[in-house]
C-alpha cells in the first residue's frame, strides 16, 4: 500500500491477491503482505487477528438438476458427480468431514480455485461442496441452488491477520477497517 493514500481514499493503492501458504507469515512480517484473510492455520507469535465471520458449508447444484428436485440428501450426494476445488485451507476440513462420513465422491473435475465454478455448475449436473459465503455468492450470481450440506463438516472462522510490527501503522489500520466493514454484513446474516 502506498503512503500517498488518504483515509477513505483508494488513490495510490494496489491490491494483489496471493495464496495462503508456507510463506504467508514471513510476507506479513516483512511487510510484503499487509493482511492475510481467511482460514490461516499455523501462524506463529507476533500476529494479530480479527474475526470477520463464521463459515459453514453448502452444496451447489444446477437449479434444474434432474435428480435433485426433491432436494439434497446423503444418498443423492453420494450418487452424483462432483467438482473438487483442490486449493484452499478449508479443503482439509471438507476432506475430514467426507472421511468421517465414509463418503468417497466421484470427482469429475478438479479446479485450482473457484473461478469458473458457477458457470460449470450452471451448465452441468455436477455438484460442488464449498464454504457457505462463496457458495451463496456464486448461487446468487449464477442462479444456482444452494443446499445444506448433507453430512457434518467442521465450520471455521474467517479472520484477517496482520503482523504486530504494523499494528499501529495508519495505512494498515485503515485497510483493516475497510476489510472489517466489507465483511460486517456477512457476519450479521
Amino acid at each position: 500500500m502506498s503512503g500517498a493514500a488518504r483515509p477513505g481514499s483508494c488513490a495510490g493503492l494496489r491490491l494483489v491477491a496471493a495464496r495462503i501458504n508456507g510463506n504467508t507469515e514471513s510476507a506479513l512480517e516483512s511487510g510484503e503482505a499487509d493482511l492475510a484473510i481467511g482460514l490461516v492455520p499455523g501462524l506463529g507469535g507476533g500476529m494479530y487477528q480479527q474475526v470477520l465471520f463464521e463459515q459453514d458449508w453448502v452444496c451447489l447444484s444446477n437449479p434444474q438438476h434432474p435428480r435433485l428436485g426433491k432436494g439434497m440428501n446423503l444418498a443423492r450426494y453420494r450418487a452424483e458427480g462432483h467438482v473438487q476445488i483442490i486449493a484452499g485451507t478449508g479443503q482439509k476440513l471438507l476432506e475430514a468431514g467426507l472421511a468421517w462420513a465414509g463418503i468417497e465422491r466421484r470427482i469429475m473435475l478438479d479446479l485450482l480455485a473457484f473461478l469458473g465454478l458457477g458457470m460449470i455448475i450452471g451448465k452441468t449436473d455436477l455438484l460442488a461442496t464449498l464454504p457457505q459465503h462463496i457458495g451463496q455468492t456464486l448461487a446468487d450470481m449464477h442462479g444456482l441452488r444452494a443446499h445444506n450440506c448433507p453430512f457434518e463438516v467442521e465450520g471455521f472462522t474467517v479472520k484477517q491477520h496482520w503482523h504486530a510490527r504494523y499494528h499501529q501503522d495508519s495505512g494498515n489500520r485503515w485497510l483493516r477497517e475497510v476489510v472489517r466493514g466489507l465483511f460486517q454484513s456477512v457476519s450479521q446474516s
